[in-house]
């Protein structure tokens, strides 16, 4: 019989245990919002006789509980779907170290790979030895820093042009501001993403025939205890794809990680917009 989580006389803390708890948060953090949100639908489905979009399938979807929750899940996806692309691609982890035979005060603090007995310096992790990988890096860093200035740089144009832009009515006969379509999206994005490394890391753990374990109550994975049976040889070897090689700079990590941010900038942006531009749609009764 293969035990699938770790005996609770094992020691340290399960990291994978404590990814758990927070997806736990995540997913109840889904619901609230979700909630919220197709309460406001409803409300503004109660007010429909004030007034209308002009075309019925967009009014279905902001008026409607079923059209906010349809929504929702399209907007969910459309952002955590990149962002659960770039957990699938990033390491697990860096460098993890066998503490299966050594006491919890000898386990490796979580401390960046640079502060560690003989790890590289910060130099070395970031931009690497040659000085042609050196160069690639900067230029990795440079376009990752551009990509992530321009995402930002344009949310924050269209936040000003929202501040700037919005209409100063009261009354009945004002539009909605429809701003329930903002929040469920971005919430549900990063629980799916939250949501595939976790399913990745126990992956992982099983494929290895290793446990994450933690040190202290923070769910890091620089160490892991092997499951009975499994060779130190063989649990390095099978880990050895899961993690960031120490020759490779993070500076590529670096510009796939503002790659795959980049949509999900996007979609907030088109959410922001498409907040502002519904209500100048809105048709009077």
């Amino acid at each position: 019989m293969v035990t699938r989580r770790p005996p609770r006389t094992l020691p340290g803390t399960d990291a994978l245990l404590l990814q758990k708890f927070f997806l736990i948060i995540y997913l109840g953090m889904v619901v609230v919002i979700l909630a919220l949100s197709i309460a406001t639908a409803a409300l503004l489905g109660a007010q429909a006789q004030e007034g209308q979009l002009p075309w019925p399938i967009v009014q279905w979807a902001v008026t409607t509980p079923l059209g906010t929750l349809a929504v929702a899940l399209v907007g969910g996806l459309a952002v955590g779907l990149p962002l659960l692309w770039a957990r699938r691609v990033s390491p697990v982890a860096t460098s993890p170290v066998d503490v299966t035979e050594l006491p919890v005060p000898a386990w490796p603090r979580p401390l960046p790979p640079w502060r560690r007995p003989g790890g590289p310096t910060p130099a070395e992790y970031w931009l690497g030895r040659g000085r042609r990988q050196r160069v690639l890096s900067l230029l990795s860093l440079a376009l990752a820093g551009l990509l992530m200035f321009g995402s930002f740089a344009a949310y924050g144009a269209v936040s000003w042009y929202v501040l700037t832009h919005l209409p100063n009515c009261s009354g009945p006969r004002c539009p909605p501001t429809y701003n329930q379509l903002q929040g469920p999206p971005i919430v549900i994005g990063f629980t799916i993403a939250f949501l595939g490394q976790y399913l990745r890391v126990r992956r992982v753990e099983r494929r290895c025939g290793i446990w994450f374990r933690a040190p202290f109550t923070l769910g890091d994975f620089t160490c892991y205890v092997r499951r009975p049976g499994v060779t130190p040889e063989a649990a390095a070897a099978a880990l050895a794809r899961y993690t960031r090689d120490m020759e490779r700079p993070a500076a590529c990590g670096a510009v796939v990680s503002a790659l795959f941010f980049v949509p999900f900038v996007l979609m907030l942006i088109a959410l922001i917009l498409l907040t502002i531009w519904l209500p100048t749609q809105w048709m009077p009764a």
